[in-house]
C-alpha cells in the first residue's frame, strides 16, 4: 500500500466518526440494504441454484452515471447490474413484474453495491485483504459454516431436521460432474458473494482494532458522566430582546458570514424552487360519471359466471377469495349481505370517495362466533372493596333507569368512560376472544336483547347484547371505482398552470404574479439530485430533475405530479457542494447575526451590572433578575436550566476552577451568563473504567462498521450524476 493511500485513508479514519453519520445512515435504509459485501447471490440459496435466469450483462460506451477516484461508471454497465439484481429480487419474491417504488430501491441499493465494489476493491487491493481458497472451503463445508448454507434447507437433514456436512459435499461433488451450466455460473456468483462479505468483515475488523480507546478516553467519558458542579447562575436570555429591535446592516452581515461560512458550507449539492400547485379535482359530472359507470355494472355483475376474473378486470382492487365474518365489512351493507343468498349485489354505495358493489360470492361457517353489543363502563375510583361495591350499585341504578325506560344511548354518553361513550356504547361486531374473558363469556352465552352487569379488569360494565352471534362469514367480490377526474377536468387544472407559467414570462416576480391569480406560492428548500418528491409534492422526480438542469430563476414548464396535481416552478436558489452562500442561508445567517448582536448588548449590560457588586446576587439585583441554583451539573449533559441545551456555557463552566468568585459574563448559545462555583466534585480516581473502556470501543466499532463507505466516498471523491438520467 502506497504512503499516499495510507495518508488519505487513515487521516480520515483517526477521526471518531460523528454519530450523525450512523444515524444519517439508518435514517435513509427505509429497506434494509440487501447487498452488504456485495453478496447478491445470498437472498435465497435454494432459490438461486434453482435459477435459470441471466446474471451479469457487458459495459458498453455510453453517458457517464458516476464517477469514483477518477474511473467513470458507464449507464449502461449499472443498468445491467440493476437488471441483474431485478432478476434476483423476482426470484426472491416469486414475482414477474416489479412496481416503479421497488424499482427506485433497486437501483439505490444497485448504486451502494456498484459504490461497495468499486472503493472497497481500491481498499483491500491496498490493504492486501483477500479470501484464500482454505477460508472459503471452511465457510462452505468447514468448521464455520456459513449460515446461508447452515440454514439452507437443500442441506438439512430430512430425518433429524439439522445441517448435514454430507449432502453440501454431495451436492459439490455432483456440480462438479453436471453440465448444468447455469447452475455452476450461479454457484460461482455465491461463492463470490461470499468471499465479498467476508473481505468486508476483515476490513471492519481492521478499522474497529484501529479506532483503539484508551485508559485516557475513558477516564474522560467517566469524568464527563460523573463529576459534578452546583453553583449559582444568572442568565440574561437572548430571547428577551425582540427580533425587531435588532436592525440588520448589510455590509455588517456580510462581514459576519464569511466568519460562520464554514457551518453552511454544503455537504450536497441543493437546490430550491418556489413553486404553485394546481389540484385536479374531481366535478360533479366527474362524480355524475363514476355513478353512472357502476350503476350500469349491476346487471353484468350478477350475471357474471367468473367473479373472480370480472372483478380483476374492472375494480379498481383485486378479488379478495376469503369468506370475512361481519366486523370485517362497513356497517351499511353488513345487514344486506349476511342476510341475502350466493349471486345478490348490494349497492352502488358511496364511501371514502369510492363508489363499490358487493356481491355474495360464498357463503362459510367460522369457527368462531361474531358478535354484537353495547356497554356502559364505569372505572371503578379507588382500589379498596367499598370503592368496587359505591361503583357497582351506581352501575345497577343506571341499570334499573334503562329498564323502566331511559335511553341506553344517552346514559352510554352520560356515564360511559371509554371511547364508546360518543357512539352510545356502541362496540360493533367483534369476534369471539376479541374482548376480556369475562365480557367475552357474558356476550357469547346471552341472546339479543339481555342486558346485565358484568366486571372485569378495566371496571363494571353495563351490557347489552344487540345482536344474535353468528358463525356466518360471507366471501364477497367488491366492485370499486374512486371518483377520479375526468378528461375534461384534467385539462382545466392544465390549462390554468399553462396559464400561469405564460404570464410568468419575463417577470421576475412569481410571487407577485401568484397573488394576482388567487394562487399560493410554496417554497421547496435543500432539494437533492435523486430525491424522489418535494415538499407538498409527490413523484416529483421530473420536476427535481429539471432544477438541476435549469439556471437560476429559470420557469419551469407545467409537471404533472402523482397526486392529482400540476405544478409550476422556479429556481430561486443553487447551493453547490463545498460552499456557502449567504443568499441561499439568509434566514438562518440572519438569526445569527441577531443573536450576536444581543449578545453584545447583554454582555454590556451584565459588565456594567459587576461594577461595585459585592456578589452574584447584587448583580441579579442590578440586572432585575434571580438568582437560580444548579447542583449536580455534568459534563455530559448539556442542559442548563430556564436556559435550554448550552454545551458552550457547560464547556465554560467545567473549565472554571475558582470556588464562591463570579465568573462572567460568558455569551453561550442561548443566553449571557454570570456564575459562581459552589462546589467542584471531581470523578473518583480509583473507579473501574473498565465499562466505559468497552462502551467506547463497541460504539468506535459500531460506528466505523456503518459509517466507513460514507468517509470513503468522500476519499474517493465519489461523483454521483444519477440525476441526469432517472
Amino acid at each position: 500500500m502506497t504512503h499516499t493511500a495510507n495518508a488519505r485513508i487513515f487521516a480520515h479514519f483517526q477521526k471518531i466518526i460523528p454519530m450523525s453519520i450512523l444515524e444519517r445512515i439508518r435514517n435513509k435504509s427505509g429497506l434494509a440494504i440487501i447487498f452488504v459485501g456485495g453478496a447478491l447471490a445470498l437472498f435465497v440459496i435454494s432459490d438461486a441454484l434453482q435459477s435459470n435466469s441471466s446474471l451479469f450483462g457487458g459495459q458498453a460506451d455510453a453517458s457517464v452515471l458516476g464517477e469514483i477516484d477518477g474511473d467513470k461508471i458507464d449507464v449502461k454497465y449499472f443498468e445491467a447490474k440493476v437488471s441483474e439484481n431485478e432478476g434476483f429480487y423476482k426470484q426472491r419474491m416469486n414475482q414477474q413484474t416489479i412496481d416503479a417504488n421497488t424499482m427506485e430501491m433497486l437501483r439505490e441499493q444497485t448504486w451502494t453495491q456498484v459504490l461497495q465494489e468499486s472503493v472497497m476493491s481500491k481498499i483491500y487491493s491496498e490493504l492486501g485483504i483477500q479470501i484464500t481458497v482454505d477460508e472459503l472451503s471452511d465457510m462452505i463445508q468447514g468448521e464455520n459454516i456459513h449460515p446461508q448454507i447452515s440454514s439452507a434447507p437443500i442441506f438439512q437433514n430430512q430425518q433429524t431436521g439439522q445441517f448435514d456436512r454430507t449432502l453440501v459435499a454431495r451436492f459439490l461433488k455432483n456440480l462438479s460432474e453436471s453440465s448444468d451450466e447455469t447452475t455452476k455460473t450461479q454457484w460461482a456468483q455465491f461463492e463470490i458473494g461470499l468471499k465479498k462479505e467476508a473481505e468486508t468483515k476483515k476490513f471492519n475488523a481492521l478499522l474497529s482494532k484501529a479506532m483503539y480507546a484508551t485508559k485516557l478516553d475513558a477516564k474522560a467519558k467517566l469524568a464527563e458522566r460523573t463529576a459534578q458542579v452546583d453553583y449559582n447562575l444568572v442568565a440574561l436570555n437572548y430571547n428577551t430582546i425582540a427580533d425587531s429591535t435588532i436592525k440588520i446592516d448589510e455590509g455588517d452581515l456580510k462581514s459576519f458570514f464569511k466568519t460562520i461560512s464554514y457551518k453552511y458550507k454544503a455537504k450536497d449539492n441543493l437546490r430550491k424552487v418556489d413553486y404553485v400547485l394546481f389540484d385536479i379535482i374531481p366535478s360533479t359530472e366527474d362524480s355524475a360519471n363514476i355513478l353512472k359507470w357502476v350503476q350500469d355494472q349491476v346487471t353484468q355483475f350478477a350475471q357474471a359466471t367468473n367473479d373472480t376474473l370480472y372483478v380483476d378486470l374492472n375494480s379498481d382492487t383485486k378479488f379478495d377469495t376469503v369468506a370475512h365474518t361481519k366486523n370485517f365489512y362497513p356497517e351499511n351493507v353488513q345487514n344486506a349481505l349476511f342476510s341475502g343468498n350466493v349471486g345478490d349485489v348490494i349497492g352502488p354505495v358511496f364511501s371514502e370517495g369510492k363508489y363499490r358493489l358487493y356481491k355474495v360470492t360464498g357463503i362459510k361457517e367460522d369457527e368462531k362466533f361474531t358478535m354484537k353489543a353495547s356497554h356502559i363502563l364505569f372505572r371503578t375510583e379507588g382500589a379498596t372493596k367499598e370503592d368496587t361495591l359505591k361503583t357497582l350499585k351506581k352501575a345497577q341504578e343506571v341499570m334499573a333507569e334503562i329498564r323502566r325506560g331511559a335511553s341506553f344511548e344517552e346514559k352510554a354518553a352520560q356515564y360511559g368512560t371509554d371511547g364508546t361513550a360518543s357512539r352510545g356504547g356502541d362496540l360493533g361486531w367483534f369476534q369471539e376472544g376479541q374482548m376480556v374473558a369475562e365480557f367475552n363469556d357474558y356476550v357469547k352465552k346471552g341472546k339479543k336483547g339481555d342486558m346485565g352487569i358484568v366486571k372485569t379488569q378495566f371496571g363494571i360494565h353495563i351490557v347489552k347484547i344487540t345482536e344474535d352471534k353468528t358463525k356466518k362469514a360471507v366471501c364477497a367480490g367488491v366492485l370499486e371505482r374512486a371518483i377520479e377526474a375526468g378528461e375534461q377536468t384534467t385539462n382545466m387544472a392544465y390549462n390554468k398552470a399553462s396559464q400561469f407559467a405564460a404570464a410568468l414570462a419575463g417577470n421576475d416576480d412569481f410571487e407577485k404574479v401568484a397573488l394576482e391569480q388567487g394562487l399560493t406560492r410554496r417554497i421547496a428548500d435543500d432539494i437533492r439530485e435523486n430525491d424522489k418528491n418535494m415538499a407538498g409534492m409527490t413523484d416529483a422526480r421530473e420536476l427535481v430533475r429539471w432544477a438541476f438542469n435549469a439556471k437560476a430563476n429559470d420557469i419551469s414548464d407545467v409537471f404533472s405530479l402523482g397526486n392529482n396535481k400540476f405544478a409550476v416552478a422556479q429556481l430561486t436558489g443553487i447551493r453547490e457542494k463545498g460552499k456557502a452562500d449567504l443568499e441561499n442561508v439568509r434566514e438562518q445567517a440572519e438569526a445569527e447575526y441577531r443573536k450576536s448582536k444581543k449578545a453584545e448588548m447583554l454582555m454590556a449590560k451584565a459588565t456594567e451590572a459587576i461594577k461595585g457588586a459585592k456578589d452574584l446576587n447584587d448583580i441579579a439585583m442590578k440586572l432585575q433578575t434571580a438568582v437560580t441554583p444548579a447542583n449536580a451539573q455534568t459534563f455530559e449533559n448539556s442542559n442548563v436550566p430556564y436556559a435550554g441545551p448550552d454545551a458552550k456555557f457547560i464547556g465554560t463552566l467545567f473549565g472554571t476552577t475558582q470556588l464562591n468568585k463570579v465568573s462572567g459574563p460568558f455569551a453561550g448559545d442561548n443566553a449571557v451568563y454570570l456564575y459562581t462555583i459552589t462546589r467542584i466534585a471531581q470523578a473518583d480516581a480509583n473507579a473501574d473504567i473498565t465499562p466505559y473502556i468497552t462502551e467506547l470501543r463497541s460504539g468506535n466499532a459500531s460506528r466505523i462498521e456503518y459509517g466507513s463507505l460514507d468517509l470513503l466516498k468522500d476519499v474517493y471523491n465519489a461523483k454521483d450524476y444519477r440525476y441526469k438520467f432517472y
